[in-house]
């Protein structure tokens, strides 16, 4: 202890030397793992570089002006791949009460222009809401569900009242919520939810022909909503459609012919017809000539001709309605 007090200087010296010797070796240690992972990214990177330069097509600019336009037919097409998935209207915010007017309403518009397009309904028929529309009180947490559907079915009716089938026998929806049980207005299905969208099927029933039928399939397919018809099932008509009867056409009438013959006209000499004490005398004691007469003509009927009107044409073809159900899921992106 003697000689480290007689040497303090030395020690303390030799103390911080052996420090700094110790702070330079973990330097250089860290400078030696640098450069490591330096020289590791360059020989990765040399590595890509070779790997590029041998792939085909090999990218040059000209090359790499064409993955750029690939990247703009890219972003077309998902422009228009978006289109076939436009939104539907958005509902409107209701409270309860707002949603009993809105539901009130929507029926009779349904109906008025279901009656505008010639397509028979029901009677009474509700559109799928035939609970709701009695109730005096809706769930909160139900209202909004509702309103969507109820933009989706009107979405579905037009194109069902735009093809003019004859009579619309239902539409089906999926329960909203758990407050919609039982009756014939839904279907034993729910909608199905992913990270992309939601997919909520319907089921419509229908009676027409086949032309309604090929217009209808037309109208799904041109809609800029998305809808897939995932089952169509067609069986002939049990009942019969309301048939428009023609008028029965009249009887063939017989047309009576004539032939008529006409006297020659002769002149009447007036002075030969015996004297009219009626005459009219005027100044010098003459009379006022009379008006020459003519026999009228006359008509000799010379028989009579049947005449029988053109027959009335003859149905050799006649298409029978066709009773038609649908199943169609509803498809909106997130």
């Amino acid at each position: 202890m003697a000689w480290i007090k007689r040497n303090l200087i030395f020690v303390i010296t030799a103390a911080v030397g052996l420090i700094l010797t110790g702070y330079c070796g973990y330097l250089l240690y860290s400078a030696l793992n640098h450069k490591s992972a330096v020289g590791d990214d360059y020989t990765q990177t040399l590595n890509s570089l070779n790997e590029m330069r041998q792939k085909k097509p090999y990218p040059d600019k000209g090359n790499i002006q064409v993955a750029k336009q690939d990247q703009d037919r890219v972003r077309q097409f998902l422009g228009d791949f978006r289109k076939a998935f436009a939104p539907f209207p958005d509902p409107p915010a209701e409270d309860a009460r707002g949603f009993k007017d809105y539901l009130q309403r929507s029926i009779f518009e349904l109906g008025a222009e279901a009656t505008n397009a010639n397509v028979m309904l029901p009677d009474n028929y509700a559109f799928s809401w035939s609970q709701q529309r009695e109730r005096l009180d809706y769930p909160p947490e139900c209202i909004g569900p509702w309103m969507q559907q109820l933009q989706e079915e009107k979405t579905i009716l037009h194109i069902l009242y735009d093809a003019r089938i004859n009579f619309l026998e239902y539409i089906r929806r999926v329960p909203a919520q758990c407050d919609d049980q039982g009756g014939s207005d839904y279907i034993s299905s729910s909608a199905v939810s992913n990270q992309w969208g939601v997919v909520t099927p319907y089921a419509i029933g229908f009676r027409g022909f086949s032309t309604e039928l090929a217009a209808v399939m037309a109208g799904f397919a041109k809609a800029t909503n998305c809808f897939i018809v995932k089952e169509v099932e067609v069986t002939p008509s049990k009942a019969q459609l309301p048939q428009v009867i023609a008028p029965t056409p009249p009887p063939a009438q017989i047309q009576p012919a004539y032939n008529y013959n006409y006297a020659q006209p002769q002149p009447i000499n007036p002075y030969l017809q015996p004297a009219n004490p009626y005459l009219e005398r005027g100044r010098g004691g003459r009379g006022r000539m009379p008006t020459p007469q003519y026999p009228y003509p006359y008509a000799q009927p010379q028989g009579q001709v049947g005449i029988p009107l053109p027959a009335a044409p003859v149905t050799i073809l006649t298409e029978n309605p066709l009773y038609i159900t649908m199943a169609i899921d509803v498809v909106k992106l997130k």
